[in-house]
């Protein structure tokens, strides 16, 4: 996997959501830096998020000729940084993310910031994945997913769109902090809070008054055409993992009792979400 610019720049937005003050983070992958000395001067002088010290550390930095994902996270104010990969790479924890890890392998470490940085569409099992993902952040704990939205052809077995991770903060109580339309530089579009809904609408075929459809055409003019979605979130409680369900499916189980009854809204009533049992009406 691959450490670029659009992963260092939210990583550092993350470390500043969070207010503990030994740190640990782990990336679900393990990183090939591939940031240079050009970037970190770039970010001491232009980023209004990097305190003093980290910007010393950067510093220092950018005078290695070659330096390592884990360097980075040190500098930015990390204790600790530890990666998972099947491969083994980069002295990674190797383990298989099809597998729930703290069974498979008796692993129960905890993080303030856990990362899915281009790992996650190359897992075939997501409900694995996505229990890990749970299982390894502490209470009040960033989630970091950067995955491939646009025109990644072949590149994994997955894309993803944005009412997946609406409906998994919607099931699992999370908080979302952020969610943007990003190319590898860290050039991003997004939308404030109130307006997130935007990026649930199902965009229909054939029809030009799609709000979220003129935002990727933007993002696609001003970005390019091999657009990241960035998400960041909180996890807010120690409930045990939840599989979601699609938000505009709720309201066709609100009568049965399921795993979903206490599934919050999501993409439910964004444009076009529309249930099966109001489409028969």
């Amino acid at each position: 996997m691959t450490f670029n610019p659009v992963a260092a720049l939210n990583v550092l937005e993350c470390k500043n959501l969070i207010t503990e003050e030994q740190t640990k983070a782990i990336d679900l992958g393990s990183q090939t830096a591939s940031i240079n000395d050009t970037f970190l001067k770039n970010l001491i002088n232009n980023n209004k998020g990097i305190n003093n010290i980290q910007k010393k550390n950067l510093n220092n930095l950018s005078t290695k000729k070659n330096f390592t994902t884990k360097e980075y996270f040190l500098s930015i104010g990390f204790n600790e940084y530890n990666s998972i990969d099947i491969n083994g790479a980069y002295e990674s924890y190797q383990f298989d993310l099809n597998k729930n890890i703290f069974k498979t392998y008796n692993f129960n470490q905890k993080y303030d910031l856990v990362i899915n940085n281009g790992t996650g569409e190359h897992v075939f099992n997501q409900y694995a994945l996505y229990l890990n993902f749970h299982n390894l952040t502490k209470v009040k704990g960033i989630m970091l997913n950067i995955v491939p939205f646009i025109d990644w052809i072949n590149h994994g077995f997955y894309n993803f769109n944005p009412i997946f991770f609406a409906d998994l903060a919607a099931s699992n109580n999370y908080q979302i902090i952020k969610m943007a339309l990003s190319n590898r530089n860290g050039a991003e579009l997004k939308l404030d809070g109130n307006n997130l809904e935007i990026l649930f609408e199902q965009i229909k075929p054939h029809r030009n008054d799609s709000k979220f459809g003129k935002m990727i055409e933007i993002a696609k003019d001003r970005i390019g055409r091999n657009i990241f979605l960035v998400v960041i979130t909180k996890k807010l409680s120690d409930i045990s993992f939840k599989i979601p369900l699609q938000g505009k499916y709720l309201a066709d189980v609100s009568k049965f009792k399921t795993d979903y009854n206490s599934q919050d809204v999501g993409s439910a009533n964004s444009a076009n979400q529309i249930s099966d049992n109001n489409k028969r009406k």
